[in-house]
């Protein structure tokens, strides 16, 4: 069509795209080029739909334009715009949400698990200067006698580290990696590793308290103690701090299907068989829901956070911290 003034412009739509039965007075708020393309067309609809503002839509050479009674003019105009404002600050968010280039690099904080097990099982020889491997399972299994009556809280953390057999590590490392990959994308790899770390710690506590009735059947009626290993409850704690930080970017009318598939996961991959510790598994989900909870408010006020880099120091520091205390304490 060819450059007219804007009045001009009008008057011939008004002549040649007016069908006789839309009334006279109707707006066109769509420009005098109309809509771009179909997906444009589709938001509009569902905007003056949702407002229940009344419009009529022509189709004139591939393009739509939308006219409305001109008490709503303003009214529409300010709901379509308000859409695409708003369209504009989830995509920003989504893209801020996964700006996290480097989440691949994570797998490698993964290694040590392997190196340890190889350490324990003799795999490779363990270097001279720490004690015999046949005494680390039993200076860092998460003993319930050995935490509660000793206070060899080390234990919280040295446990997710040790492994029954190869199986059991594998499991943990496939799924772990691909949990721990996904959540620095949203939060980085310092701080994704340091989530983790303190949800397995604190899902290991939780799981103890749950079983503090055990210990007391142990020492009134001679039952065995509660013992547990594995870096499961972490795999848990990554799954449940992944759905806190997507639950708390979510509206309200979805803040839940994050959670929903996080007890999924959890009855999909954390029943197992007959000693798997599901209370710990339960007790790791639910700690890292907080936590990623915690992470989305703190995020949201736009408080200061520490650095990646001393994010994952801590988070490496503190299961080393732990097995030096359990060597010390053998």
């Amino acid at each position: 069509m060819r450059s007219l003034p804007l009045y001009r412009q009008r008057n011939e739509l008004r002549l040649w795209r007016r069908p006789a039965r839309l009334p006279f007075a109707w707006r066109n708020i769509s420009g005098p080029d109309g809509l771009t393309g179909y997906i444009q067309w589709r938001d509009w609809r569902l905007v003056l739909d949702a407002c229940r503002i009344p419009y009529q839509a022509i189709t004139v050479r591939g393009r739509q334009f939308v006219y409305v009674p001109p008490l709503y003019e303003a009214l529409a105009l300010h709901e379509i715009h308000g859409y695409a404002a708003e369209g504009a600050r989830t995509l920003e968010t989504s893209q801020q949400a996964s700006a996290h280039p480097l989440a691949p690099l994570s797998l490698i904080f993964l290694l040590p698990l392997l190196l340890w097990h190889g350490f324990r099982v003799g795999w490779w020889v363990a270097p001279a200067f720490l004690p015999p491997v046949s005494q680390w399972l039993a200076a860092g299994s998460l003993d319930s006698v050995m935490l509660i009556v000793h206070a060899q809280y080390y234990r919280l953390l040295t446990a997710l580290t040790l492994h029954a057999d190869a199986s059991h590590l594998m499991g943990n490392l496939a799924f772990g990696g691909l949990f721990l990959f996904l959540l620095a994308r949203l939060c980085g790899i310092g701080h994704a590793l340091l989530l983790g770390i303190v949800g397995g710690t604190v899902g290991n506590a939780l799981s103890l308290l749950i079983h503090k009735l055990s210990f007391m059947s142990a020492v009134f009626l001679g039952q065995g103690a509660y013992s547990s290993m594995g870096f499961s409850t972490v795999l848990f704690a990554l799954i449940g701090a992944l759905a806190g930080l997507m639950s708390w970017q979510q509206d309200r009318k979805r803040v839940l299907w994050p959670v929903a598939a996080a007890a999924a996961l959890l009855s999909m991959l954390g029943a197992g068989d007959g000693d798997t510790d599901y209370a710990a598994h339960v007790c790791g989900l639910v700690a890292g829901i907080a936590l990623g909870l915690g992470k989305g408010y703190w995020c949201s006020r736009h408080w200061a956070e520490p650095p990646q880099w001393l994010a994952g120091l801590t988070a490496l520091a503190l299961p080393t911290g732990a097995w030096c205390m359990a060597f010390a304490s053998s």
